[in-house]
């Protein structure tokens, strides 16, 4: 009995012991959790105002099941599972799930090899370099699956921050240049201010003049437009060759790293390039010379008849289903038709009231004459931007241009405009890639309020078609045009799914991207029909649309645009902005930097990160043009360069081929720093050539749906 006793004793001595130790325990991770969180404050005011601001204004409806475990450490019973985010040893569980991950590196790979099949017959400056860039990246052969992942890397992309304690770890072992930190939970990111000294993680990028980015709160459906954007900053190149870190198993981190693998096409789309910037330069100084009419600012708070509605017509298959609601409503509707749209309308007797063009080729114009006679369109209205092909414009009674955005032709116009007239171009942002999303756009931006989508599908139908049964494209200058391959399977408008092709999944998310934009929140779209859901717009049937009798003239609704939204400007003089000592002064500064002594990777890192960052220096100044001249084309070879860095485990062997490929960049500058000072001038020359076209494309041109 004595003995039972003694036992019970020691036992409720142990649990007081354990109990004291954890309190002094939680003591202690007070005293340092408390001074962390002040600190890492501190850090995110100074280099993070916006998150600092969200850190100071969040609260839970659930109190912070923060606790500290038996090693002292902290940890969070989450809300969603009800259980703890770690074990009792945070420190050595993420520790041992770090030394796994980079000796079992999860890396993607994009195949730039396929720059090689550049034709033969295109001797352009940027395809005659892309090609030789892409028998370079060929000839480093098959891509290694690294094992372990280097001590310097481009770019890591954590899926999850939880408390954050893999981060320092994972920077301790690898420098990175550019790290992506996901967290759906603004809850865990909040409670590990109180873990982690994120103060040093921040000062410690600073020093290595890395980039941090914090995606906080992620949600799958802007995860990539959170991506783009940052991109657009930095350079897409940063998202080239990624590590990818997922920290703990959730839904929403396992949906946010499927998405990212399946969507970062989007990110390497629409670069630009050299001869695209330089045929743009060269059309938008022709245009201004013969007289442009530019849609004004502000346009989309004072139109006065807003309320009408606006018919953006694409032609997709689910236009068939349409075409005669149309065709009856056409007079109480602003009706623009995008691209190829317009030969199927004009065959059901409907006229557009706007036409919209976006591509710049001379093919652009070849296909227009192939389609309709010249008497057509001259009693017609076209919606187009500042880069369109010159001879495309006398062929209308009426054009409509606004600006190209992130383009060379874009800002020299802008800058012009500033000096000559006192007035800032207005750009068209989300315009591209298809003439569908031009005339979405424009529609938005001209003020309306009430605009339908039919036909605009973005997709394949079940038959495979692509367009309307009465398009161009089955007959005719396109009857031999073939659709590229349709690889992703969109969420359709009306149900189901639809499959796409790369640029009409680009197009899909560009239009809910432009509808999402908070000045359009009062905007109804309607999308009527088959096809791919487009964000923001409202899915409609075709036989559930209502015609709306207007107590307006069409006719006054057209004059009121082309007389009260548009300006007329005729400008001469654009060679004294072009700035060519200072295009030679980069182009010579880039040559300079790309012949220094490279003699591993991370000085090969900090080659390509310089050249970029000098370059971009010149964004948002006057001489952003000049910039946009050549930031295309080093994309297209700095995305190639940094795979060609990590091909192999062999340094060695990576940084021959790598070599190789940079001099191959070097003549590519040391040509274009010449050729600039003819071809600004220079309209396109790529005509109409009837052949099937292949996935892999060089320019602009693209199929009008």
């Amino acid at each position: 009995m004595d003995s039972t006793q003694q036992q019970i004793k020691d036992m409720m001595q142990q649990l007081k012991d354990a109990s004291d130790r954890q309190i002094e325990r939680e003591q202690v991770f007070a005293e340092h959790a408390e001074q962390r969180f002040r600190d890492n404050l501190a850090a995110f005011r100074k280099f993070y105002p916006k998150i600092a601001d969200s850190i100071e204004a969040f609260s839970s409806d659930k109190p912070l099941e923060l606790f500290v475990t038996a090693s002292g450490q902290g940890n969070i019973k989450e809300h969603v599972t009800g259980y703890p985010l770690y074990g009792d040893d945070p420190i050595e569980q993420v520790a041992r799930q770090v030394e796994e991950q980079l000796a079992k590196p999860m890396v993607n790979h994009i195949d730039f090899a396929k720059y090689a099949e550049v034709p033969e017959d295109d001797t352009r400056v940027h395809a005659r370099y892309l090609k030789q860039l892409g028998e370079a990246v060929a000839e480093a052969g098959a891509v290694e699956k690294l094992a372990p992942l280097p001590d310097r890397f481009p770019t890591a992309v954590v899926f999850g921050v939880g408390l954050g304690y893999h981060i320092p770890m994972l920077m301790e072992r690898v420098q990175f240049d550019y790290i992506y930190l996901i967290e759906p939970s603004f809850e865990n990111f909040y409670c590990s201010l109180y873990c982690t000294d994120w103060r040093s993680i921040i000062e410690q990028v600073d020093e290595q003049r890395g980039v941090l980015t914090f995606q906080l709160g992620a949600s799958y459906q802007t995860f990539i437009d959170d991506l783009y954007r940052v991109s657009q900053d930095i350079g897409v190149f940063s998202l080239t060759k990624c590590f990818c870190y997922q920290h703990y198993p959730s839904k929403e981190n396992a949906t946010l790293l499927r998405e990212f693998f399946m969507r970062l096409f989007e990110l390497h789309g629409g670069y630009g390039f050299y001869n695209d910037a330089t045929t743009a330069l060269a059309h938008t100084v022709q245009n201004a010379k013969q007289g442009m009419n530019l849609l004004k600012h502000k346009t989309e708070d004072s139109n006065r008849y807003r309320d009408y509605p606006v018919y953006v017509v694409g032609n997709g298959p689910s236009l068939d289903e349409s075409i005669e609601f149309i065709k009856d409503t056409q007079e109480h509707a602003l009706i623009i038709a995008a691209g190829t749209a317009l030969q199927t309308l004009l065959k059901h007797d409907i006229v557009p009231d706007f036409h919209t063009l976006v591509e710049r080729p001379k093919s652009t114009y070849d296909v227009l004459l192939k389609s309709l006679p010249k008497e057509t369109y001259s009693k017609l209205n076209l919606l187009t931007m500042n880069l369109i092909y010159p001879d495309v414009v006398p062929l209308y009674q009426w054009v409509g241009m606004a600006g190209k955005g992130i383009d060379a032709s874009g800002d020299l116009l802008n800058y012009v405009l500033l000096n000559e007239a006192q007035q800032a171009l207005r750009y068209l942002p989300f315009c591209n890639p298809l003439v569908a999303n031009t005339a979405l756009s424009y529609a938005a931006h001209m003020g309306f309020k009430e605009i339908y989508m039919f036909g605009v599908d973005n997709g394949y139908s079940a038959d495979g078609r692509h367009h309307s049964k009465d398009s161009a494209y089955y007959q005719g200058a396109l009857k031999d045009w073939k659709p590229h391959d349709a690889r992703h399977e969109l969420a359709g408008n009306l149900g189901g799914t639809v499959m796409s092709s790369n640029f009409l999944a680009m197009s899909c998310q560009q239009m809910g991207r432009l509808l999402g934009l908070p000045k359009f929140a009062d905007i109804h779209c309607y999308n009527v029909g088959e096809g791919a859901k487009v964000n923001h717009a409202l899915p409609l049937k075709p036989e559930h649309v209502l015609p709306e009798p207007q107590q307006h003239d069409k006719s006054q609704v057209v004059d009121y645009i082309k007389d009260e939204l548009f300006n007329h400007f005729q400008f001469e003089h654009f060679e004294r902005y072009m700035a060519f000592d200072r295009y030679d002064e980069i182009c010579d500064h880039l040559i300079a930097i790309s012949e220094e002594p490279i003699t591993s990777r991370a000085e090969a890192l900090d080659n390509l990160r310089r050249q970029a960052r000098y370059l971009y220096s010149h964004r948002q100044t006057r001489y952003s043009h000049l910039h946009y001249v050549l930031e295309g084309e080093m994309l297209y070879f700095q995305c190639p360069l940094v795979v060609l860095l990590y091909n192999a485990n062999d340094e060695a062997q990576c940084l021959t081929h790598f070599k190789k490929a940079l001099d191959v960049w070097r003549r590519f500058v040391l040509e274009a720093r010449e050729d600039l000072k003819t071809a600004w001038l220079e309209k396109c020359t790529r005509g109409y050539k009837p052949k099937v076209r292949k996935n892999f494309r060089v320019d602009e041109q693209q199929p009008s749906a």
